[in-house]
């Protein structure tokens, strides 16, 4: 279509040099009449350029050239050999920190879109319709299965991106974590070992503290997680599960290539060891192709796939669903025996959200606000930091993983604590003394590149950033 082919033409010049990263590109009228085309197919290019990151819109000023991330110095990840370890639960005075931090102030911490971006009056909308269809029977217990009208919205959903499945072999739970949660129970008990990736989703690390699981860190590479430790330890009957993100994991985000993902459904199914896959970040990829989950290669059912709306639309639903494949049984069985199933209205509202299109079309719109803002927060951080310091280039997601050796998180921690920065170290997402030189920073929120001491979100970001030019001497 021609607007791509506007699009391709200056990446291509972008990526010869004759584009420089913060030159300005060509107002949409004089780049419709400069191509001889109309204004919608004009704004479609620089739509798709912002998609993939190429270009930034900044508010009365115009379209301007982005610095992609692939360019930047990314992260390493440690190599280590792969040993059980046991996660431990915070104590309570690390669990009062974290009350204080993610309450006070949560932008740069809580991996969250800004209320601004979410479509809270449509949504709010849809669920006093669905409770007024409901009637009496709002007063009924749930379904703990979920009702059979998301199930089947969620199925015609997903089927849109090649992910095909059928409804009566999906259960809705009370958000992902609550489907992780259950996903254990059925495929481990206390004492365990779990497989896990390296660095991990700190809530995941909580959760398989609190069940009384053992973990075994796997290290991340480049191209997703070693799988071949991972095959070592599956052989050897060492583990009894695997909990992994594979999209757009939280914090690093690395999204496994097709090849990996292939490769651990094999290994589950030939080893017989369940994978439970939280794949919450799935459709907050930052380009037009929405990547397939594991489970979309699992013939034998030893995938359990955990999903959400979480941070799609709102946490505060506390919606999300599990594909247990050959667990349903077991999954279901615990599932009503714990639990009196997810809120009947809000299931109603958020199948007429789908059903609508209205959902599909919320993530069109989100997904290129997230690729603007993880180009912003991390120009903001490149100006601000050393050269030493290293960013991540997910491909999708809302946080930002940003390395700087020498770096002493634990004082930065208790000094962004003193000033009511919410923020994530390193050594929150591992079980093993790693990471202790990183830290993640959430970019849901949107900044002003040009003037991000206008919102919240911008101004602890220049404030963080300066306590660690600080502590580097810098200041």
């Amino acid at each position: 279509m021609r607007y791509k082919q506007i699009a391709h033409q200056y990446i291509t010049d972008i990526q010869q040099g004759r584009l420089k990263p913060g030159q300005r590109l060509p107002s949409l009228r004089r780049l419709a009449q400069q191509h001889d085309v109309s204004m919608t197919t004009a704004l479609n290019g620089y739509h798709l350029l912002e998609e993939l990151g190429w270009a930034i819109a900044r508010p009365q000023a115009g379209y301007f050239v982005a610095t992609p991330l692939s360019e930047q110095h990314t992260p390493s990840f440690p190599t280590f050999k792969s040993e059980a370890t046991t996660p431990c639960q915070p104590t309570a005075a690390e669990a009062s920190a974290s009350r204080l931090t993610s309450t006070a102030t949560g932008p740069l911490g809580v991996s969250l879109l800004a209320p601004e971006l979410l479509p809270t009056e449509a949504m709010l909308r849809t669920l006093r319709r669905a409770c007024q269809r409901q009637g009496a029977q709002v007063h009924a217990y749930p379904d703990p299965q979920g009702d059979l009208r998301l199930r089947s919205a969620l199925a015609s959903h997903f089927s849109g991106y090649g992910f095909n499945f059928s409804a009566p072999d999906l259960v809705v739970t009370n958000g992902c974590l609550d489907a992780v949660r259950v996903a254990l129970e059925v495929t481990s008990q206390p004492g365990d070992v779990i497989a896990i990736n390296s660095p991990c989703f700190n809530g995941l690390l909580e959760l398989l503290a609190q069940m009384g699981r053992r973990v075994l860190e796997i290290p991340s590479t480049s191209e997703g997680i070693d799988l071949r430790q991972l095959d070592e330890h599956m052989a050897a009957q060492s583990i009894s599960a695997a909990l992994f993100s594979t999209t757009h994991m939280n914090p690093q985000g690395i999204t496994l290539s097709v090849t990996q993902k292939q490769q651990l459904a094999e290994m589950a199914a030939r080893y017989q060891i369940p994978v439970i896959e939280d794949d919450v970040y799935l459709e907050l990829g930052h380009g037009q192709i929405t990547p397939l989950p594991v489970k979309h290669w699992d013939k034998a059912g030893y995938l359990l796939w955990c999903g959400s709306i979480s941070k799609t639309l709102a946490a505060g639903y506390r919606l999300g669903w599990c594909l247990p494949g050959r667990y349903l049984d077991r999954y279901l069985q615990r599932r009503t025996t714990q639990s009196f199933g997810a809120s009947s209205p809000i299931q109603l509202a958020l199948a007429e959200f789908i059903n609508s299109g209205q959902y599909r079309t919320h993530l069109r719109k989100v997904r290129l606000a997230l690729a603007r803002q993880i180009s912003i927060y991390a120009g903001i951080i490149k100006r601000h930091l050393p050269d030493s310091a290293s960013i991540s280039s997910p491909t999708g997601g809302t946080v930002l993983w940003v390395q700087l050796p020498g770096l002493d998180t634990d004082l930065l921690y208790q000094q962004a604590l003193q000033q009511e920065i919410d923020l994530r170290v390193g050594a929150l997402f591992s079980t093993r003394e790693l990471y202790a030189d990183c830290f993640r920073i959430n970019t849901g929120w949107p900044i002003e590149p040009e003037h991000p001491e206008n919102c919240l979100a911008g101004r602890q970001l220049l404030a963080l950033l300066k306590l660690i030019r600080q502590q580097l001497g810098m200041e």
